[in-house]
């Protein structure tokens, strides 16, 4: 064989494209698995959830803020710009993110993960109510094989540890509804002139303005100066985790769309199940497991036809 034909060819923008896709899928995955466990440590502490997520937001929003100027490229504040920061301020972190720490507080881990994975799910329904992505029977069926999983884990008695968990994994759920609302309007209605660090800056400093009145005003508020230990500096940790998570949430966003970029739930969830065996010695029926068969499976069909897409136009998602 001549060197001509043995010699490497460089990957094509596709793949490129591709192979960076599926480094930040991984990498965000494994960062938001891991920061749920660390989520449920602050939460058992007794940490309020509205505290904790007014400190989660408004650190990270500081540290982006901070980027944006050694950069010289703050965001721009036009009244475009500003409504949409409002918006995924609220709807992609304040509320389903404060949801998420409060479940957390009353949810084993593995609970709260099973119901994370169900954003893809979501984010096709929205997608296709405004017309992002179009009807597919295959997709159909899996958005039912993940409300069949869903009913596993709520119908079934010793399902739960306990039936008193009922009440508050029905309010998890809207979490991913949130998150998956927040992809669809980000992609759809994205303002011009506005970069993934923008998007990311905008979203936390919102979303921390927005939490601080709602702390003070229920009594939730955590004064995170008033000691130094463990559970402080995980919530310091968590604010840099969020600030490189979020920008890294918007890079993918852009370059793969919100329904691939929904099988980020898939990595979340199996790192966040582990990480509550080994950390909290979870242990989960035969039901759970079922159901998160179901819904994994539900999600595989519902991203289905996009790989088939990206497989077509040579790799890229």
């Amino acid at each position: 064989m001549s060197s001509a034909n043995s010699a490497p060819q460089a990957a094509s923008p596709a793949q490129a494209t591709l192979g960076l896709s599926l480094v930040l899928l991984l990498s965000l995955g494994a960062l938001w698995g891991s920061i749920t466990a660390m989520a449920k440590l602050v939460t058992m502490a007794g940490v309020p959830a509205l505290g904790y997520a007014f400190w989660q937001t408004s650190g990270a929003g500081i540290i982006l803020l901070a980027v944006c100027w050694a950069r010289g490229n703050l965001p721009p504040m036009s009244w475009a710009h500003v409504r949409h920061y409002v918006v995924i301020g609220a709807v992609g972190s304040a509320i389903p993110t404060t949801n998420l720490f409060y479940a957390l507080s009353n949810l084993p881990t593995g609970i709260v993960a099973l119901v994370i994975t169900t954003v893809p799910l979501f984010t096709y329904v929205l997608s296709l109510s405004v017309r992002l992505e179009g009807f597919d029977w295959r997709r159909a069926t899996g958005i039912g094989l993940g409300l069949a999983g869903t009913l596993l884990v709520l119908l079934p008695a010793g399902s739960l540890p306990s039936e008193e968990m009922i009440p508050f994994v029905l309010l998890a759920f809207l979490s991913p509804f949130f998150y998956s609302l927040n992809s669809v309007y980000a992609m759809k209605f994205h303002p011009p002139e506005m970069d993934s660090l923008h998007a990311a800056t905008g979203m936390m400093v919102t979303s921390s303005l927005m939490l601080l009145p709602a702390s003070l005003a229920t009594g939730t508020f955590y004064p995170l100066w008033q000691s130094i230990g463990l559970i402080n500096g995980l919530i310091l940790l968590h604010m840099v985790l969020a600030a490189l998570t979020f920008h890294m949430y918007f890079v993918l966003l852009r370059r793969a769309g919100p329904v691939y970029f929904s099988q980020v739930a898939f990595i979340v969830t199996l790192v966040a199940v582990g990480w509550g065996v080994v950390l909290f010695d979870e242990r989960h029926s035969l039901w759970i497991w079922a159901a998160l068969a179901l819904v994994f499976g539900g999600v595989a069909l519902v991203n289905w036809r996009h790989k088939n897409q990206a497989a077509r136009n040579g790799g890229e998602p």
